[in-house]
């Protein structure tokens, strides 16, 4: 029991897995070039959007023990989804997902899962996109190592950050790596971004060529709203790092959802919830990544109401919706 007591304390790494979904620099971006006329796709923090959702949620962790959940431990941290969508210099669409962990509810374990996209959402079947991703580098490979990493003296933490652009014919991939005060957390998210900003600023770009149009050309949650907006949308495919991956959701109603969003006030009759059971993998070969997403019926803006991600066998995460 005691390994299990543990257990439930550990954040990792994957908790808060920005590959999920998800979607996200530090302030609100936009489509815009230069004068009037549509242009490169570029951050810009100018033109209002016509279109701004956000979600915010409580993050809870579940330890489990042969597939069942042994223990619960709710507000280990938060999170967000951000939703916007611009006219300025061409229809464009911001997707956001922000994951952390809140150290003295998560025994001093600090942890940030963060990924930005806007891609053009109407011209091209490949339409250009762009995205930048930021998370704490965290080298726990078991339960007895991610023990070790509770309550750290270490003053410093590691990050890695990621900043591409995708376009027709090619991808162009910054990584870099550094550190920064251990002090900082979730809390100071657009300090770690500005940090991770000026690291990306020293590495060269990676430019690799893309696949046909019809089979690539979007970031993960530009595919995976793109098939959320679709009754019928099941699968689909993306490029991370200049590498195509398939995507895979499978849906079905959720009665006891329902009744509990309603409760909560988050969603009115006659919608129902959808839970989204969603896979991914590299198409090069290489481990599935599960996840579940929980939207409202006939939403055009599908919000997840809860997301949820087993990091770890014996280790669960859910973001839960918060207000209602």
């Amino acid at each position: 029991m005691g390994s299990v007591n543990q257990a439930f304390q550990v954040l990792s790494r994957r908790a808060f897995g920005w590959r999920l979904a998800g979607a996200i620099l530090v302030r609100a971006c936009a489509a815009a070039a230069e004068g009037d006329q549509p242009g490169r796709l570029v951050w810009s923090a100018e033109a209002a959007p016509k279109l701004n959702l956000e979600g915010r949620y409580r993050a809870d962790a579940q330890v489990l023990l042969f597939g069942l959940t042994l223990l619960r431990r709710e507000g280990v941290g938060g999170g967000s989804v951000l939703w916007r969508e611009y006219e300025a210099g061409g229809a464009a669409r911001l997707l956001e997902f922000n994951g952390y962990s809140t150290p003295a509810r998560a025994a001093g374990l600090n942890r940030l899962g963060f990924i930005r996209e806007m891609a053009r959402i109407s011209g091209s079947e490949m339409p250009e996109c762009s995205y930048f991703g930021l998370i704490t580098a965290s080298p726990e490979e078991s339960a007895e190592e991610a023990r070790k990493s509770l309550h750290s003296g270490a003053k410093e933490q590691v990050y890695t950050a990621i900043e591409a652009r995708l376009a027709p014919g090619e991808t162009e991939t910054a990584i870099a790596h550094f550190t920064a005060p251990s002090a900082l957390s979730g809390a100071n998210r657009d300090e770690l971004v500005e940090r991770a900003r000026r690291a990306l600023a020293s590495v060269a770009e990676v430019r690799t060529a893309a696949g046909p149009a019809s089979e690539t050309g979007h970031s993960f949650l530009q595919e995976l709203a793109r098939l959320l907006m679709r009754p019928d949308g099941k699968e689909g495919r993306f490029l991370y790092s200049g590498r195509p991956y398939w995507l895979h959701l499978v849906r079905s109603v959720d009665a006891k959802a329902t009744a509990y969003f309603r409760e909560r006030r988050l969603i009115a009759k006659p919608a129902e919830v959808i839970r989204v059971a969603g896979r991914l993998r590299r198409e090069a070969g290489g481990k599935e990544t599960e996840f579940r997403l929980w939207i409202a019926s006939g939403a055009e803006r599908p919000l997840p109401l809860r997301i949820e991600y087993q990091a770890k066998s014996y280790l669960r995460l859910v973001f839960e919706a918060a207000g209602g």
